[in-house]
């Protein structure tokens, strides 16, 4: 993980976020439960459409005010445990 921890140090500085904002293990779950429970490819679809919505959240200033319910990332992980296919 030493090379990811790196990888995610790096990304974090070249994208101008402040130090510890990816939760690699928060975005590795999700990754999982959507991989597992709908398709690979899915792993990168949601982990990018979750990250655009809690961006267009937080441009909306909607992360800092009394949001209810569950975040985008919860929501995902939930339809991806709910996720049935024929």
């Amino acid at each position: 993980m030493a090379e990811l921890d790196s990888w995610v140090e790096a990304l974090e500085a070249e994208l101008g976020l402040p130090p510890g904002t990816v939760d690699v293990g928060a975005v590795l779950d999700l990754a999982r439960d959507a991989a597992h429970a709908v398709a690979r490819p899915a792993a990168p679809v949601t982990t990018y459409a979750v990250g655009y919505a809690e961006g267009l959240a937080a441009a909306r200033d909607l992360a800092t005010t009394a949001r209810k319910g569950p975040d985008a990332a919860e929501k995902a992980s939930d339809l991806a445990a709910r996720w049935v296919t024929d």
